[in-house]
């Protein structure tokens, strides 16, 4: 890292140490607002659930009975070998038994309890879920910096050459303004301490964290690296990934998701958007990244977020619900076949595939429809203020270009962007799910899973329920 980097990155963290405690935004690099009131500081505190405390209290418990068991056992084994010694200097043989068994007994116990507190310590061996990459890892492009370096050339310049010269006045100067910073650094550290601040809140707001991950609807998981799945897997993923970053992170901390989605599902990606609504909840920040697609239930995802960055040709919008089945009523019909259904309530069943349609049975699908479409609409007006949903909430997909006049995102930009900004100013963790080495029995279970997610799409599309009611774009754009 050259020192230039150094000092910014010095310099941001004690402008960031001084900045209120409770305001956000420390790692994403934005100004901070000078005439906002100073909050009280965020303490990061633990509070132990019921079950934490009972175990806990057993862990305590366990403990004492533990030095116990082990302070019994060490009485017993050196009485033991006093006997033995006594017998040895007085040559008396017939004490030789009960010293030896002693000796044996003590050990035991000091043996036995020694390896019950290892177990109740160390308890089940965890294994780690999921696979945590460091991007500002500058040793990434050491290598092939160096190759850089020696297809251009990298002879120095001589010693009393004017260009050598300046070059070492600047890197004093720099080494200069590192010194004062790393001084005033320290200085307001101190300062903190003093005012009673602890420090681990001191450490989570020196050094911030962003954590990215992806919801890939086009992947066989919802992050990479995870095993093949539909849509249920994908939400596992999901489900998981939120509940991991909102354990590990602190008030400090950004979250960033990389999203490409065309939508789905009504239940899906409503139950998608729920998860990421999560974030905000704790006041954590996220930033959606739409590179290529976030449309329908997609973007549904995408305006949960406080900022919606989208590249300039991604497609972003389709606000709307669809909804479509083939009807073979009159190709059974034509083949002397009756379809029975049996139905308890009176819209237990609209339309359906083999029973010819009805008015009165198209108007309420249109109802049903028109009430999800509203829902979504009031979803994305509630998320997204002073938007005009009415605009844009017409089924149509726009282009970034588009969608950043029409309020549907903020700003334009890639991923790779907003996390290069998120570099200069915090740790940027990529989550993804760790490989597992998998035999031919995963490889069945995983094709068997497969199959029931294929069967489980059709059954919804085809089966008795609304028919196949989607958040979905169906733009040819996309397609």
């Amino acid at each position: 890292m050259s020192l230039a980097v150094s000092t910014r990155a010095l310099v941001a963290s004690r402008l960031a140490y001084r900045r209120c405690p409770g305001a956000r935004g420390i790692a994403s690099g934005g100004a901070s607002n000078s005439a906002e009131p100073a909050s009280p500081p965020v303490e990061i505190k633990k509070a132990l659930t019921r079950r934490e405390l009972y175990k806990v209290a057993i862990a305590d418990a366990s403990k004492g009975k533990t030095r116990a068991l082990q302070g019994a056992g060490a009485t017993l084994a050196v009485g033991g070998a006093g006997i033995l010694f006594w017998q040895h200097c007085a040559a008396l043989a017939s004490w030789n038994l009960l010293g030896g068994g002693l000796l044996a007994v003590g050990a035991g116990l000091v043996r036995a309890s020694s390896a019950a507190g290892s177990r109740m310590s160390s308890g089940s061996k965890a294994t780690s879920k999921f696979k945590l990459t460091l991007l500002n890892d500058t040793e990434r492009w050491k290598a092939d910096g160096e190759v850089l370096q020696k297809l251009l050339g990298g002879e120095a310049w001589p010693a009393g050459a004017p260009l050598a010269k300046a070059g070492a006045e600047e890197k004093r100067a720099e080494l200069g303004r590192v010194a004062e910073a790393l001084k005033e650094h320290s200085a307001s550290v101190a300062d903190a301490l003093k005012a009673g601040e602890s420090a681990q809140l001191i450490q989570a707001r020196l050094r911030p964290r962003t954590f990215v991950f992806d919801f890939q609807a086009g992947s066989p998981g919802g992050v990479p690296g995870s095993p093949g799945g539909g849509m249920k897997k994908r939400l596992e993923d999901l489900r998981d990934t939120v509940t991991f970053i909102l354990h590990s992170s602190t008030p400090f901390d950004e979250v960033v998701l990389r999203l490409h989605s065309p939508g789905g599902g009504v239940s899906d990606y409503g139950l998608a958007a729920a998860q990421l609504l999560r974030f905000r909840r704790q006041g954590l920040k996220l930033t959606a990244c739409v590179d290529k697609v976030a449309a329908s239930g997609g973007y549904m995802m995408a305006c949960t977020a406080n900022e919606i960055v989208a590249a300039p040709f991604a497609f972003v919008g389709s606000i709307g619900v669809i909804a479509q089945l083939p009807n073979f009523s009159k190709l059974l019909q034509r083949n002397d076949i009756d379809f029975l259904q049996f139905t308890g309530g009176r819209w237990k069943r609209t339309v359906d595939p083999f029973s010819p349609p009805t008015e009165e049975g198209i108007a309420k699908m249109k109802e049903d429809i028109s009430r999800i479409h509203d829902a979504f609409k009031e979803h994305v007006a509630g998320q997204r203020e002073g938007l005009d949903i009415e605009e844009v909430a017409t089924g149509e997909v726009f282009l970034g270009l588009e969608a950043k006049d029409r309020g549907l995102v903020d700003s334009l930009g890639t991923s790779d962007e907003v996390l290069a900004e998120r570099m200069k100013m915090s740790d940027v963790v990529e989550i993804s799910f760790a490989p597992k080495k998998r035999g031919l029995r995963d490889l069945l279970e995983g094709k068997v899973e497969a199959a029931e997610s294929l069967f489980s799409e059709l059954w919804c599309s085809f089966g008795p329920g609304r028919g196949a009611v989607t958040l979905e774009s169906r733009d040819p754009k996309i397609q």
